[in-house]
């Protein structure tokens, strides 16, 4: 849709000739009106305020609007070559359509009531202010299992995720076109738009513009967001009912998917998504953002540059709002771009495609600077508005914000890094069953308190069984023939050799049946120590989500794993585990301080060192395989918490590390890049 340039009132040149077969219907917005110009011949049709409009049909008009409606070919009169040049290809804003899909929304309007009726909405809307009041309420609860959430990233299955994520985008974008059938209008192409190399699905709904009424265009504009909130309300209760970690995992995912993301980008007006019509549409502008740039310039470049500067100065309420919008959106959009540039670069540096990640940020860097380079020499050379400012003010102008991005980009910067762990028991003694081991009894039970040698568990040995009562019978008989050997020994001496041979063969029997009968004894095991039974490893649900949590369900079940049975907890103390990349080592290492939060019903921090270093492994949890290594620290003992309780519970800790400029990040990271680390 095409956007009309407000007048400057400064100048102005002869009036154009309109063309006489433009179709205009005067449409009221919420703030002005403004007309909606229709060309049956090209089959588009564009959108220009009502006093633009106006002036085009006047004695003179502004040269600006009378260049942009020869653009947008309104005039008799055509723009010839190189005046008009093609738009130039965007490669950090690719749009490709792949097709209509009015055809699937106009089938789908007279059955989406269930959604979009009145009663629909009103109910709709209730659930979502009841999903909303319950994350609240369990704000404690909802940020652990955010923090856990990394963890299930990295475990699930990636392809499941993204297929996950493009499936409620589709939802989104098809609620976009079927109310855009049931508000009268046309829903047009949809396609993939890549906003810097990130895809995100799109609608073109811009017939909705043909609506006179502007709450009919606002429903157009807010339905993606609305059904993205139901399904993030719908996950809410699948997160707060689910027993399985798994599912609630999920469940968060989709929280934040349609939930939180979808109200930070499609409802935040400061870029061109949902919020951003519904603002624009408000406040009854054709160019919200470039409306504001200028208002920007007349309000602070203005007073910046001086009486010669060639716009007027404004100090209006309008204006000084709209100046206002147009720094809010520069900030956040530039914060969105180094955020999309650091996730490229990290999904990259997962998939092994460093080159490809590395290079498509630094063309995108490029090509930003060069736009920014062009516009600070044409300030130099004293184009346009800036004709009639001395040099030396805009040579300042144009080099303090240089001189700010240096500062920022050489000024070292502290760090820190972040890192997920667990809570473990700080001194404990591991219990191991023989291979194959049949359970036929559990004996004791997780958090109880043994003494050393008390009976955990009974195990089944029906071999060691038969073994020692076929070599009892032996024995019997051996004794037996012993008994008679050693009588006849006594009148016939030759017997005697006889008899030391039946006496060597029981002795042999009784050692055979010693060492069965030690056998059988090992079927009963005992606690080593005194202590706390706990279960063999600190795992969260996350990471064993089928683990039993109790040590009764392995009864009559046959353990043939090689890990600990379970382990016995020698004291109350505590340890934080944690996992760190081997980028690290250098910095964390023994004995560095170390800040660990922990979540005891109340959230609180712990200060620590770090007094064991593991060596480097990988994780497993990483698709890449990455190198990693752990580190060890203790904590405090809590006499409230009991240690079964604590064992496995999620921490964070956060370490400093030495202070670094942002250009020595990048410098690292391209030696990183070239040596292949």
């Amino acid at each position: 849709m095409a956007d009309s340039i407000l007048p400057n009132e400064i100048r102005s040149v002869p009036s154009v000739l309109i063309r006489r077969d433009l179709r205009s219907v005067s449409v009221q917005g919420y703030a002005r009106a403004y007309r909606m110009v229709i060309d049956d011949v090209s089959g588009k049709f564009s959108r220009i305020s009502e006093h633009a409009w106006q002036q085009l049909h006047g004695d003179r008009v502004d040269p600006s609007l009378s260049t942009q409606a020869k653009v947008a070919d309104w005039t008799c009169e055509r723009l010839e070559s190189p005046s008009n040049p093609s738009k130039p290809f965007n490669f950090l804003a690719i749009q490709i359509p792949l097709g209509s899909i009015d055809g699937i929304a106009r089938r789908l309007a007279p059955v989406s009531g269930f959604l979009f009726s009145p009663v629909a909405i009103l109910f709709w809307m209730s659930i979502i202010v009841a999903s909303i009041a319950v994350l609240v309420s369990r704000s404690e609860a909802w940020v652990a299992s955010l923090r856990l959430l990394p963890v299930y990233l990295r475990s699930a299955n990636a392809f499941g995720i993204g297929i996950t994520f493009l499936i409620t985008k589709v939802l989104h974008e098809l609620a976009h076109a079927v109310m855009c059938r049931r508000m009268g209008a046309e829903s047009k192409s949809v396609g993939v738009y890549l906003f810097c190399g990130v895809p995100c699905p799109y609608c073109d709904v811009t017939d909705v513009w043909r609506i006179a009424n502007p709450v009919r265009r606002a429903a157009v504009m807010l339905a993606g967001i609305y059904v993205e909130l139901i399904i993030a309300a719908s996950a809410t209760w699948v997160w707060v009912l689910a027993d399985d970690p798994a599912a609630r995992m999920y469940a968060m995912n989709l929280i934040l998917v349609c939930g939180i993301s979808t109200v930070l980008f499609n409802a935040n007006p400061l870029m061109r998504y949902d919020g951003y019509y519904v603002l624009l549409d408000a406040v009854g502008s054709t160019n919200l953002r470039r409306e504001a740039r200028e208002a920007f310039e007349s309000t602070i470049i203005a007073r910046i540059a001086g009486k010669q500067y060639q716009k007027i100065r404004r100090s209006d309420k309008i204006a000084i709002g709209l100046s206002s919008y147009h720094i809010a959106s520069t900030i956040y959009r530039t914060t969105v771009l180094f955020a999309i540039a650091a996730l490229i670069v990290h999904v990259a540096n997962l998939l092994h495609l460093s080159v490809l990640g590395i290079g498509l940020v630094c063309i995108v860097a490029v090509r930003l600077m060069a736009a920014k380079t062009k516009a600070s020499i044409s300030v130099l050379q004293g184009k346009g508005s800036w004709m009639g400012v001395s040099k030396w003010r805009r040579f300042a102008i144009v080099s303090t914000p240089a001189v700010l991005l240096l500062l920022i980009l050489f000024l070292p910067l502290p760090r820190y890094r972040e890192v997920a762990g667990i809570i473990d028991a700080a001194n404990s003694s591991s219990v191991f069953l023989p291979p194959s081991s049949q359970i036929s009894k559990i004996k004791a039970e997780y958090g109880d308190h043994v003494a050393a040698g008390d009976r955990l568990a009974l195990l089944t040995d029906e071999t060691s069984r038969i073994e020692i009562t076929r070599l009892e019978g032996e024995l019997r008989l051996a004794n037996m023939r012993g008994e008679l050997a050693r009588r006849d020994a006594l009148d016939r001496p030759k017997v005697a050799e006889q008899w030391k041979t039946l006496q060597a063969a029981e002795e042999s029997v009784g050692a055979l049946l010693d060492k069965a009968k030690k056998r059988l004894a090992e079927t009963q095991v005992h606690s080593p120590v005194s202590g706390v039974v706990i279960p063999p490893q600190a795992t969260t649900p996350v990471d064993e989500p089928n683990q039993s949590v109790w040590l009764a369900s392995f009864a009559g079940t046959v353990y043939d794993s090689r890990q600990p049975f379970c382990r016995i907890a020698t004291n109350e103390e505590r340890q934080a585990m944690f996992w760190l990349d081997a980028k690290d080592q250098r910095w964390v290492t023994r004995g560095t301080a170390i800040r660990v939060r922990i979540d005891y019903g109340q959230r609180e921090w712990v200060d620590t060192k770090i007094e064991s270093v593991s060596q480097m492994s990988e994780d497993r949890t990483s698709v890449t395989r990455d190198a990693v290594y752990r580190v060890i620290c203790p904590l405090p003992t809590l006499p409230h918490e009991p240690l079964l309780d604590s064992i496995g519970r999620s921490c964070v800790g956060v370490v400093k590390l030495p202070s670094r400029s942002l250009a020595a990040d990048f410098v690292n990271m391209l030696s990183e890049f070239v040596s292949g680390g």
